[in-house]
């Protein structure tokens, strides 16, 4: 019986993951900082909305979800009737998959934006606790791909007053992980040394 639901279980979860491959190619736009277009993203929500509704979805369904739910939110802006909702579902999300896969630096990243945005909306109270638990967590979890690392820093850089000793010293050593991936990496601690309100950090 055990082998039995195995196999149901397998199953269904290949069907799942059928259901969000339309997403893939617009999830895979946004990370190389590409910007698909709206009717693509539009129909990669629907794809995963579908795929998260099914039976298993995965932790990658979730926050692919929640990435593309944070990425209309950004385009619609703050005074966009659905931007809240659409954070709102992001998070909802993200949590999902973080109850499935807790040691994804990416994930506790996502929350972090989703914070982010939240506070930019008319009224909105400003960042609060959540947002540096969610980043506090990501670096915890010492992902260290390229895209998570300058997130990381450049997060860590917004909120430096606010920052605990420990984070402070592991924010620094994000400068150190950007030298390891070349000219990429270069151009981005310049880009932040230019924005930040505390160059002196980098």
């Amino acid at each position: 019986v055990s082998g039995l639901g195995v196999a149901v279980f397998g199953v269904t979860r290949g069907l799942t993951a059928w259901a969000a491959r339309p997403a893939h190619p617009v999830v895979f736009e946004l990370g190389r900082g590409q910007a698909p277009e709206d009717s693509a993203l539009e129909a990669a929500v629907a794809a995963l909305q579908e795929a998260s509704a099914g039976p298993g979805p995965s932790a990658r369904t979730y926050g692919n979800l929640a990435l593309l739910q944070l990425e209309r939110a950004r385009r619609a802006g703050p005074g966009a009737p659905e931007f809240m909702a659409w954070i709102h579902s992001a998070v909802e999300a993200q949590r999902a998959g973080l109850a499935l896969a807790p040691a994804n630096g990416s994930g506790w990243a996502r929350l972090t934006y989703a914070e982010k945005l939240r506070a930019q909306a008319p009224g909105a109270t400003p960042e609060g606790l959540a947002a540096a638990q969610a980043l506090e967590m990501s670096f915890l979890t010492r992902d260290l791909s390229f895209s998570l690392v300058r997130f990381r820093l450049e997060a860590a850089l917004d909120d430096w007053a606010t920052l605990r000793p420990w984070l402070r010293d592991a924010a620094r050593r994000e400068v150190h992980e950007l030298t390891r991936y070349g000219a990429r990496g270069m151009d981005a601690l310049v880009e932040l040394y230019l924005r930040s309100p505390h160059p002196d950090i980098i």
